[in-house]
């Protein structure tokens, strides 16, 4: 029986595409893995963030998780990061529209999960109202969330890691408040009974 010498080749060309993609994924685990500080390891993956978005806030979240934000023009996205015993690892980064409706705070939702299957769930986004001194995020399963805000270049950004997977991420509410505790800012969708 005689094989197909086109068939050979397509095997070649596809295993030649998987080793390249394992040498690009190999390259980026190894240029993270350590790095001492997270601000070393933002550094590192500067090439892997899409082009024209620069860094404008890095935020250590824990002993062991970071989030770092970037902008270009109008968007923000957010990227996150975790430590283990050999430096820290890029996780991966959310990129898109913010919502921008109602006025007053702009939001956007991240769904990044890691190579031990751990899933990490964040809204984010920027404060655009100066007087929002609180922000909670009341999940799809009825959990409420303290944001944290940060002041970051010249802009207010905030975020909140949520315990599970929002779907769909628009069914949470957001809410702002004042320093006196009013209700400021409110997304809230109609929810199904």
């Amino acid at each position: 029986m005689l094989s197909d010498p086109g068939s050979h080749m397509c095997r070649r060309k596809g295993m030649r595409k998987h080793l390249i993609f394992l040498f690009m994924a190999l390259t980026v685990l190894m240029s993270l893995a350590g790095c001492n500080s997270l601000e070393d390891a933002v550094d590192k993956a500067k090439p892997f963030i899409p082009k024209g978005y620069t860094v404008v806030h890095i935020e250590q979240v824990s002993d062991n998780s970071g989030l770092v934000f970037y902008n270009y023009k109008d968007e923000l996205s957010a990227g996150i990061f975790t430590k283990n015993k050999f430096g820290w690892d890029w996780i991966g980064s959310s990129v898109g529209k913010l919502v921008t409706y109602p006025e007053g705070l702009q939001w956007r939702y991240a769904d990044l999960g890691d190579k031990d299957k751990t899933q990490y769930s964040v809204y984010y986004g920027k404060v655009i109202n100066k007087d929002i001194a609180k922000i909670t995020v009341t999940t799809t399963n009825g959990k409420t969330v303290n944001g944290n805000i940060v002041e970051a270049d010249k802009q207010r950004l905030w975020y909140a890691f949520v315990s599970e997977p929002q779907v769909p991420s628009v069914n949470a509410d957001i809410t702002g408040y004042s320093k006196s505790g009013n209700v400021i800012y409110l997304f809230s969708q109609p929810k199904e009974k």
